[in-house]
């Protein structure tokens, strides 16, 4: 039986719900309150204190926004859940952002859940005034899915809320820059679902040219076109019943979306060459690192599917942003290759003050780099490479002079000063020589860009612009002109690619 201490506060001015909440609950053993308008509710609050608060979105003489402010400034401890009809279910989602505990669909169709749910809520809000925020629901899904998630309150409040829109069925669109783990977080969401035991397939809208991306999503038909000897089912088929994620969508042609929004609106598709609807049932979420908004007013991306996808929107925080986190996240590549290894409190402190362009997928590499160059039990700042030598942040170093005098790196850069004119001296090089002399380049810029910050002489920079396509025509020429390499190391889509060549006027590959 319930703690007959712990009071809840019904908000509605329909009398039915107010009065079937207080039988279920009153059963339950909770104190129940109810209030049928704003002036109702703050007199109830002025009298006592509540556990949960169950606040309709909509009042005659006020909103479920402006009490959840009101309820959440005068007693923090108190969960709000608040109560919505599905057509503003976005509203409800974006309570929740503001502090709500979670949000129930009219009508109330599941007693269970909603026992269950004010239970959870009850028992959050008595941790919250013990003091008690030790545990996140949320951790046990995460840890099974290899989510790291971090200490960052903005990591942990956007995880909390793609926790409790995970089992809510509706969709979802994760943005956040590239490598940030946006795929890792549609795992999460599919395994806090109803659906988990069900399919979770990911297809990346902007790796397959339009012919072929139509096919994986929806399938063919025999005899659909040369090549199609037999039937098969698409990506929307196969993970019927399941989460579908549609990673990339902004870089989906105007084609694909058209169909995908039927899709989202219907619930059916038909296969390429087909006759006939096919029904599914699927959990869409959706992924970019692209400004749909923009996308949107520069008529690259169709409104109407961006509100179909744009439920929830849950926005990963870059690396950067969230840099307490990064000790962890190092350690964790760190022991994925070998549990003994330690880091260096110097090697955490230049993790930390380095940017991450390529967040958590670029400290995932230059880890394992670094466990691959360690040779002792202890992963030292030198084992990161030249990049991380450059900045006044960098730690344990005397001084540049000091960095470029260890001996093996003087070698290589007095053989790089004296042979980086003669192609036929650096030809015979092996491929291990010539990426150490590049790192120490790399370094030796980085610390002379240090120097120069010291002596506050500022050198000259390129335009942003300039880098990024002096960076792309790197990487073409790199791979032979090979669209799909250079766009994989970039860590960009193809399309992405494509689409910058030709903005930035690069020449065609």
């Amino acid at each position: 039986m319930t703690d007959s201490s712990t009071r809840i506060l019904i908000i509605d001015d329909e009398r039915d719900v107010c009065t079937f909440f207080s039988r279920l609950l009153s059963r339950k053993g909770y104190q129940v309150v109810t209030a049928a308008s704003e002036p109702e509710a703050l007199s109830a609050l002025e009298a006592a204190q509540f556990s949960v608060a169950l606040v309709d979105l909509k009042l005659p003489d006020t909103d479920g926004i402006t009490l959840l402010e009101i309820i959440k400034s005068r007693q923090p401890a108190c969960e709000v859940i608040i109560m919505t009809g599905y057509s503003t279910v976005k509203t409800a989602v974006a309570a929740m952002q503001l502090g709500a505990y979670e949000y129930l669909e009219k009508p109330f169709d599941d007693i269970d859940q909603i026992e269950q749910l004010v239970g959870r809520a009850a028992g959050s809000g008595a941790s919250l005034l013990r003091g008690d925020n030790s545990h996140d629901e949320w951790a046990e899904v995460a840890q099974g899915v290899g989510f790291r998630v971090g200490s960052s309150p903005s990591m942990k409040r956007m995880v909390s809320l793609a926790y409790k829109v995970a089992g809510k069925d509706i969709s979802v669109l994760i943005q956040g820059k590239t490598g940030t783990g946006k795929e890792v977080l549609a795992r999460f969401i599919h395994a806090a679902s109803c659906r988990a035991g069900q399919p979770f397939i990911p297809v990346n809208c902007g790796a397959l040219p339009e012919n072929l991306l139509e096919g994986e999503l929806f399938g063919h038909e025999k005899g659909a076109f040369t090549g199609a000897n037999q039937t098969r089912r698409g990506i929307f088929e196969l993970a019927n019943n399941g989460t579908l994620l549609l990673d990339e969508i902004g870089d989906a042609t105007p084609q694909i979306q058209v169909k995908l929004l039927r899709v989202l609106e219907t619930g059916e598709f038909m296969r390429v060459g087909g006759e006939r609807p096919i029904r599914t049932d699927v959990r869409v979420i959706a992924a970019t690192n692209v400004d749909l908004e923009q996308a949107i007013a520069e008529k690259s991306f169709r409104e109407d599917l961006f509100y179909r996808l744009n439920v929830v929107r849950l926005e990963i925080p870059s690396l950067s942003a969230r840099s307490e986190d990064i000790p962890l996240l190092a350690e964790h590549f760190v022991h994925q290759i070998n549990r003994e290894l330690k880091l260096a409190a110097g090697t955490l402190r230049m993790l930390q003050g380095y940017a991450w362009p390529g967040n958590i997928r670029e400290l995932a590499n230059v880890m394992r780099r670094a466990v691959v160059i360690c040779n002792g039990d202890t992963i030292l700042p030198e084992h990161l490479g030249g990049t991380f030598l450059a900045g006044p942040t960098a730690p344990e170093r005397g001084s540049a002079a000091k960095t470029i005098q260890q001996p093996d790196r003087s070698r290589l850069q007095a053989t790089l000063l004296e042979h980086c004119d003669s192609a036929e001296e650096l030809e015979r090089l092996d491929a291990e020589e010539l990426n150490r002399l590049l790192d120490s380049l790399r370094q030796a810029q980085s610390n002379l860009l240090g120097v120069m910050r010291k002596k506050k002489i500022v050198p000259a920079l390129h335009a942003l612009k300039d880098s990024e396509a002096e960076t792309i025509k790197e990487a073409l020429a790199q791979y032979d002109g090979n669209i799909t390499e250079a766009a994989r190391a970039l860590g960009i889509a193809r399309n992405t690619l494509y689409r910058k060549i030709k903005e930035l006027g690069l020449p065609g590959r």
